[in-house]
Formats: structure tokens, sequence, C-alpha cells
């Protein structure tokens, strides 16, 4: 399955921010004040009474902030939306902080592995970059805790701090690990890089949809127009979204003529975003997203494609359809409210469905390639693999692997997440039913553990049969071979090199 990256700068997926004003630069909702509802009426002094007798009876001090919180709590909690939170003023300093690409920490993008939690990306001139963080890293200890069987966003939350403080941080590296102590600083996060890659292909990356965002697209756009791209690649992998009102804004430097999306809610009359900008890039475009890519992110990618701009590349995305305001409230802190679902150009609402791509392809480095391979660069992307190896290296990045590759009966056998870093291809293991669906592109094979028989595309194939190897269900490379036209050649000492074509 597709890897979801988290930065140490919020686990936060999705935020969809509408803008009707701005106070301190976040979205503040319109004029519609909260009314008072008979059953709420009827229910308050039942909240009061308890509220009392729980500060005048109960056995030791209470602190009566927290249990107005804790009512607090319950009643968003009783939405069952994430998306819905009060934030008390310290936290909502924090939130637009976060949302606009800004935290205290040590610079570093981080991912869940079978190994544990590693080190994706280092942002150059953080303290992470200074201390000789690399990407590969695995996090063990931080702060004399272990963090070996934690998830990602945890071990964010442990290293994020105050910018000033210190952090100490125990990595693993290859075979051997050492210990680093960084002092947190303030990070902001670029909205959008831009490059130029080989055959004239522009490449401009977003990684949220910041106040800034639609600026700074057009800025990324301005620096690659010297070098006349002929094609061009949008990466919102990772994106976890952001304001509304920026989303649009970039679709209308990309789409001519059309609708973006349509939002509604209860007290939110129905408001059609579109773009009568006349615009267009004028070339092809390939647009990446995996399952980090949500809310304006998805909004955005669903405009490009259903408005016939572009084509997505990479996996199911996140499935955000809905959007979010935040609002004063009178007696103190704000509350980021869930109050408008929104709609595709063509009338879907992708709420836990998210958008699939009509080329499927994983793992870190397959999307770029395929990406540029479907614009006319290379057409693939090599990969090498050893035999009883951890550690696996596809187009120059190294990436750790759960389980080493294994040679029985002279065939080449590769677990689950081999298969996604060396080819791009998603895989999926089913154990009750033992079974593979493997997708790359436009095509699927599905594979029984144990049998020759096999279904690709549809049609029954005859394949070499998958096998538990060392306890864990692998797959043959002769497969990906017949199926996918991944070409395997032995290095010698073990080593096997494999070419991908898209």
């Amino acid at each position: 399955m597709p890897k979801l990256r988290r930065n140490l700068l919020f686990g936060l997926f999705g935020v969809a921010l509408l803008l009707a004003g701005l106070v301190a630069g976040v979205a503040i909702a319109p004029a519609v004040r909260a009314t008072t509802q008979p059953a709420f009426t009827e229910s308050f002094p039942l909240l009061q009474e308890i509220y009392q007798t729980i500060t005048q009876n109960y056995y030791t001090p209470v602190d009566s902030s927290k249990l107005v919180q804790g009512a607090i709590d319950g009643m968003t909690g009783a939405l069952n939306d994430p998306y819905t939170v009060y934030y008390t003023p310290t936290e909502y300093q924090q939130f637009t902080q976060q949302v606009n690409g800004q935290y205290a920490g040590i610079g570093a993008e981080l991912d869940q592995v079978a190994q544990g939690v590693e080190v994706m990306t280092v942002f150059g001139g953080t303290p992470a970059a200074k201390a000789g963080v690399e990407t590969g890293d695995i996090f063990l200890k931080v702060n004399g805790k272990s963090v070996a069987t934690w998830s990602a966003d945890a071990v964010a939350n442990a290293v994020r701090g105050n910018a000033g403080t210190k952090v100490t941080i125990v990595f693993k590296r290859g075979q051997g690990q050492y210990t680093a102590t960084l002092t947190r600083a303030l990070i902001t996060i670029p909205t959008a890089t831009a490059q130029m890659l080989p055959h004239g292909i522009g490449l401009i990356t977003l990684s949220q949809f910041s106040q800034d965002a639609a600026s700074a697209f057009a800025s990324a756009m301005q620096r690659l127009a010297p070098h006349h791209p002929r094609a061009y690649i949008l990466d919102l992998r990772n994106n976890p979204g952001g304001y509304v009102d920026q989303a649009v804004g970039i679709a209308q430097d990309i789409i001519p003529q059309g609708k973006v999306a349509t939002l509604v809610g209860k007290n939110y009359p129905a408001q059609v975003y579109s773009s009568s900008s006349g615009k267009s890039l004028g070339v092809p475009l390939v647009v990446l997203v995996n399952g980090g890519t949500a809310s304006a992110a998805e909004i955005l990618s669903a405009a490009i494609v259903q408005n016939h701009e572009g084509t997505l590349m990479g996996t199911q995305t996140f499935g955000k359809g809905i959007a979010q305001q935040v609002m004063p409230m009178q007696q103190g802190g704000y509350l980021k409210i869930t109050i408008a679902q929104w709609m595709t150009p063509n009338g879907s609402n992708i709420e836990h469905k998210g958008i699939a791509p009509s080329y499927i392809v994983t793992g870190t480095q397959a999307p770029l390639a395929a990406a540029q391979a479907r614009l006319g660069g290379t057409p693939s992307m090599n990969a090498t693999v050893k035999v009883g190896s951890l550690w696996l290296t596809a187009d120059g990045q190294q990436d750790a692997l759960g389980h080493a590759p294994a040679l029985q009966a002279g065939q080449l056998y590769l677990s689950e997440t081999a298969v996604e870093q060396a080819t791009g291809a998603l895989v999926t293991y089913q154990t009750s039913s033992r079974t593979f669906t493997v997708n790359l592109g436009t095509h699927t094979l599905t594979a029984k553990l144990g049998s020759a028989q096999a279904s690709l595309d549809g049609k029954a194939v005859k394949i070499v049969a998958p096998q538990s190897i060392g306890g864990a269900p692998m797959l043959p490379v002769q497969d990906l071979t017949q199926a996918f036209h991944v070409q395997s050649r032995s290095m010698g000492s073990g080593s096997y090199r494999l070419t991908t074509t898209y």
C-alpha cells in the first residue's frame, strides 16, 4: 500500500479552509451565529447542575477550566468529525503557523516504514541538515524514550517543541546507530518549488495550500518560463490541503473556462467557484497524487482532470470532501467547524472516497519517473536489489525494506514493499484469501499464494506461483516481467538490476 509521509510540521490531514473574511490570516465565518435550540435550552440546566455538583462535592480539588474544556471536547467529539475542534488562543496561534508552513522543529519529513519511522527528506539549512541527518535514517529514541514502535505522528509530536530548546535523537543508519542533539528552530517550508527536468519538462511541487500558495505557484511558473517547458508535472503528493481560495486561484492559471468546485452547507448558501480566466498552460500536464493528497489539493486535482487540462497519476487520494471555517468565540478561543461539503465539477463528493488516478503508480521515485515517461522523457526507472539485503536503491535513492529479496529455485522473489519501491506497482495482499493484487499503470494482476493460475486484466494466465518465504508472502520478479514488462538482470554477487518501463 502507498505510504503517507508526515513532516514535522503537523499531522493534520486535509484542512480545507474557506475565506469569507480574515482575522490574523485565518478564515473567519460569515455573520451566521449559533442559534439557541430548544433541546439545548432544556439540557443546559442539567449540564450546569452536573458542573456545580462536581466542583462542590468531588473528593479532591477540581480544576474548573478542565471541566469546561472537557465539556467542549465532548460536544465537538459527539459530532464524530475530527475537523471540528476548539482552539485555545495558544493552540490557535500554533494552528495558523502550521497551516502556513511554519513550525518549531528540526526540519525533516518522515514516513512510516516497516522498520519504524524513517527520515524521508531533510530540508537544507535546518537543524537536521546541520547535524548530518540523512534520508533513510530510522528514529530509535527521542529524549531517551524508545520510539521504535511509535507511529509517525507520535514521533513528530515528540520531536516538535519551542524554538531554542534541544532534542536528543538516536538514529539507526545502516547496521549502526548514532546520537544527535539538535536545537529546535522555526522552520518555514517553501510552499512551492520549481525545477527543470530533462527533456524540457518543468516540475512544480506544492507542499500545502497556505495563504501564499497561488502567488507561490505563479512565481514558480515564472521561474520556469525562460526555459520554455514543453510539458509540466505538478506534484501534489502528501499535500494536506489548506485554503480553498488558493486552490481556486491556482486553478484559474490552468483552467481557461469551467467549474472548479461547488460548496454547500446548512447555513452556507451554495457557492460555485469557477474559472473564466482564459489562461491555460498550453502544454501537457501530469498531476501526481497519493493517499496524502487531501482537501484543497483534491479540489485542484479534480478540477484539472474533470476540465480535461491534465492527467492524474499516482494512487487514490485521501478523500476529504468537506470544508471548515474558524470562528472566534465571544468568550475566548476559536472553533474550527465543518460548515460545508464541496462537489467536484461533475457534481461528485469525494468524502471518504478520494479520487482515483487514471494511471496507478506508487513508491518514492517511480511516480516521478512514470510522469516523465508519460510526457516523453526517459521511459523507464532502474532499481537495484540484493538477495538478503534490507536496502534497495531506486533511481539513486536508498529505501529500507521490511523483508530482504530471496532466491528460490532460480527465481528472484520480492516482498510487497520491495515491489512497490523497485517498480512503482501498487501491491495489496489479503491474508484471509492469500491473494496478491498488483496494479501498475492501467494493468492489474491478481495472484494467489502457491498457485500458478492468475488473472491479468480479467484474463486467465499462467505464472510462477507466489510463495511464502521466511514468513513473508513474496512475488516472483518473473510475474512482474510477464504482467508489467519489468526486466531483471543479474549484476553478480546476489545483486539484480530491475528496469521498469512505463
